[in-house]
């Protein structure tokens, strides 16, 4: 097949570590590894050391992330006490959506008490999404306060069977719900620590199928580096999820034409991405191998090492005007 154009790949998740863990990534070689994955605009989550939870440090967050090579956005994040700081922020263009933890994941911004969430829910009146961390029952939560307050929501990294159907049945309600699948949680067998946790064959199945009906509009990376000595809860993903995604046109279970929806078209009207400054190119045909020495991020490993993928980014370069 001849070089496919794209405007340059969108991924509304990713963990830059920047600031307070830049011995595993920064905003320089975070946006590296997100160029030659093809991704030229990504969105920063919050659950740095230092979280970002006040309009001051997403300010900060702004400054140090202009050595970037690529265009970032920015989620606000909440511990459900800086209720305050949401309308400082939700009117910038730098944020497109509310983080909020109901899981246990890296970071101090974990909500499970009901009161407290449903104070987040009713503080955050903005059109701008909440992403949710929700598993199990802490989702049923999360949906059923989108419902009372008529918010947006977004399910991050949604792995199981039950979840999906969850999601499915929010949306046939009506409620403003969108979810997103992580390549890992779509390709990855059960054993790694990983939050969510991986999953049995059922539940990629049902993944597959809520990506194919609509259930879920999103495939985010969710690249989460550590150093290998070090891995707790997620893996880096940014150079490896078009690949992994092609691999999936290889095995019948999406099409080119899916794989641009949930890699741009939906992300960018979902969060309302600006228009692209970017383009790639790349052969969907052609194969390549994950070697851990030519990986831009600077955590250096892949859970994908070995693999044969495809459709390795030739070019990412500025789009026509």
């Amino acid at each position: 097949m001849a070089l496919t154009s794209w405007p340059g790949l969108i991924d509304i998740h990713v963990h830059l570590r920047e600031p307070g863990a830049t011995h595993k990534e920064d905003f320089r070689s975070g946006s590296k590894a997100a160029r030659a994955g093809g991704f030229t605009y990504i969105l920063d989550m919050p659950n740095n050391p230092l979280p970002t939870i006040t309009a001051e440090r997403l300010q900060e967050k702004i400054r140090l992330a202009k050595k970037a090579v690529c265009q970032i956005g920015f989620h606000f994040g909440t511990n459900g006490h800086n209720l305050a700081e949401f309308k400082k922020v939700w009117g910038r263009p730098e944020v497109f959506g509310l983080k909020v933890y109901c899981n246990h994941t890296t970071g101090e911004m974990l909500i499970e008490d009901k009161k407290l969430l449903a104070a987040v829910f009713r503080a955050w009146q903005s059109t701008k999404p909440i992403l949710v961390h929700a598993e199990g029952e802490q989702l049923k939560m999360a949906i059923a306060l989108t419902k009372k307050f008529k918010r947006r929501l977004h399910v991050c990294h949604i792995s199981l069977k039950e979840e999906v159907m969850m999601v499915r049945r929010a949306k046939k309600e009506g409620l403003k719900i969108t979810s997103g699948v992580t390549p890992h949680h779509l390709w990855l067998k059960a054993g790694a620590i990983m939050k969510p946790p991986l999953n049995t064959a059922v539940d990629k199945r049902a993944l597959w199928n809520g990506l194919q009906d609509g259930t879920i509009d999103i495939v985010e990376s969710d690249h989460a580096p550590h150093l290998k000595e070090e891995q707790k809860f997620g893996v880096p993903g940014l150079e490896t999820t078009l690949g992994l995604m092609l691999l999936g046109i290889k095995q019948n279970q999406c099409t080119l034409t899916q794989v641009k929806t949930w890699l741009y078209n939906n992300p960018k009207k979902l969060f309302k991405i600006p228009d692209q400054k970017f383009k790639i190119e790349f052969d969907p045909d052609k194969q390549w191998i994950v070697e851990e020495k030519n990986l831009k991020t600077k955590c250096a490993w892949s859970p994908f090492k070995g693999w044969q993928l495809y459709g390795k980014v030739k070019e990412t370069s500025y789009a026509e005007r």
